[in-house]
């Protein structure tokens, strides 16, 4: 074997080995980033990006959608402007399946014990900042998202949504 034959021949035994003890781990890395506010956990860490409303069987009185609750807080860089929130659009949870009697389950959601809609409600920053422990953030409340109307949804399967909560800094 010339000299370059042998060096390309351990090169690849080297690459060889080399791979055979080597570990990748692929990371996807985002944000999406507006640097006028945020909806964050109380703790300051994101909120979940897939939310599970238990089903509880039952009777009419007792059945519905188990509420999912998040302590969160408002991150701004002007704590001296209020906000407005809203929703994207009416949240509901809608069947997956088209076929059959399944129906859309409405959903409710509130901040704060303020219920949401499509229309914006404001918040005034001199009740969300004061009193807050965490600089540039508002005092912890209350994200709740709840089946509309509890009660007995007849159809099995599995319903999906999306819930987009908008904040606006008025000027």
């Amino acid at each position: 074997m010339n000299m370059m034959t042998k060096l390309f021949a351990a090169a690849a035994l080297a690459t060889a080995s080399m791979s055979a003890h080597a570990v990748q781990a692929d990371i996807t890395v985002w944000a999406d980033v507006d640097p006028t506010l945020a909806l964050l956990k109380a703790d300051g860490t994101p909120l979940s990006d897939v939310v599970e409303l238990a089903y509880r069987p039952g009777t009419a009185a007792t059945a519905g959608l188990t509420p999912w609750t998040e302590r969160v807080r408002v991150f701004s860089n002007d704590i001296a402007k209020d906000i407005t929130v809203s929703l994207g659009s009416d949240a509901a949870l809608l069947p997956e399946s088209t076929g059959g009697t399944a129906a859309k389950v409405d959903l409710t959601v509130s901040l704060n014990g303020i219920v949401l809609g499509t229309a914006g409600k404001d918040f005034e920053a001199d009740t969300l900042y004061p009193g807050s422990d965490m600089p540039g953030a508002s005092k912890a409340m209350d994200l709740r998202i709840e089946q509309k109307t509890p009660g007995i949804i007849a159809t099995g399967g599995k319903y999906k949504g999306i819930v987009s909560v908008i904040m606006v800094l008025k000027s």
